[in-house]
């Protein structure tokens, strides 16, 4: 059951006598058909009842000296006080309003695929600036020359005598 937004864990028998109420607004229901009618039949004393009602108004946040919800009627029984609205399902401009909020619109679409690439500029830049560079061979300036360096290969065996 959810009261105020938060939900709240009920015994079955309480929520049978919610759903019981809610059934009869306005109507005062004596304590024995409520009895009869919820417990179905089981001899139960009517400490019970008043033990499920207790529980159900401290559920309902409910006071007994000012009820909102359930009235005591003294020596009859129990009047539900508030006559229970049905949920309905939302309308279809609703269910449409949604389902347009929830289309991307094309600038979304542009502008996320423009951080894409650039994402992918920037990682593929930063991985070729880590690949060591060679120096140059020909023992000019000493000036590091621009081409990569060999990269051994894993499979390659070594020729007799290079040791």
């Amino acid at each position: 059951m959810v009261v105020a937004g938060m939900e709240c864990r009920v015994e079955p028998k309480i929520m049978d006598l919610l759903a019981y109420f809610s059934a009869r607004p306005g109507q005062v229901l004596a304590k024995d058909q409520i009895l009869s009618d919820v417990w179905g039949g089981t001899h139960v004393v009517e400490e019970a009842l008043q033990r499920a009602v207790s529980i159900l108004r401290k559920t309902l946040g409910d006071d007994r000296q000012n009820p909102v919800f359930i009235e005591t009627i003294s020596k009859k029984g129990y009047r539900f006080l508030v006559t229970p609205k049905p949920l309905t399902e939302p309308e279809a401009d609703e269910i449409n309003i949604t389902e347009k909020n929830i289309k991307t619109s094309p600038l979304i679409l542009l502008i996320g695929a423009a951080i894409l690439i650039l994402l992918t500029y920037f990682v593929i830049d930063s991985l070729t600036d880590q690949v060591p560079l060679a120096p140059q061979a020909d023992g000019d300036s000493g000036a590091e020359s621009t081409e990569s360096a060999p990269v051994p290969k894993p499979d390659s065996q070594p020729e007799p005598g290079d040791d």
